[in-house]
């Protein structure tokens, strides 16, 4: 149960999570600082942070139950009859609909008026209320996923 490809498989579930709820976390905070200050959207790191397109980083996350799955295997299912891989897939189930329900829309809604504001002005109260979806939308993944590491390091 903790041979090398075990240890590989835990080291890149881990990753995962690390990194797609961090990535989810910055849009919030980026989200949270343009809503404060929207005329800001034409600035550099606005527009490179919120450039369309996808937020690869924080798809990292959709990969976190696949591999947990793939522990529970190759630990030949000696963990599936305890409470933390089901209360950790419960908690990621919850944050991958608030992610992909609210703030991966409200991300590319942010996108787009980034641009339209950088150029002509664009609807900043359609900006900061966007904003303020992703902002919300973060947070609720970020409690969920500082709950699922405790979850994960106490396994109960």
């Amino acid at each position: 149960m903790t041979g090398p490809g075990y240890v590989a498989v835990l080291v890149a579930h881990a990753l995962a999570a690390v990194v797609g709820f961090s990535a989810l976390g910055a849009t919030g905070a980026y989200a949270a600082a343009l809503r404060r200050e929207p005329r800001r959207a034409g600035e550099a790191a606005f527009r490179r942070y919120f450039e369309p397109g996808r937020n690869w980083a924080a798809r990292a996350v959709l990969a976190v139950p696949v591999l947990g799955g793939a522990l529970l295997v190759l630990g030949h299912g000696a963990d599936v009859a305890r409470a933390f891989p089901w209360i950790g897939l419960g908690l990621w189930t919850v944050a991958a609909g608030v992610a992909s329900g609210v703030l991966w829309p409200a991300e590319r809604a942010v996108q787009r008026l980034v641009v339209a504001v950088a150029g002509d002005g664009g609807d900043l109260v359609a900006l900061q209320a966007a904003c303020a979806r992703c902002e919300r939308a973060a947070a609720v993944t970020s409690v969920v996923f500082v709950v699922a590491l405790v979850v994960m390091v106490v396994q109960p």
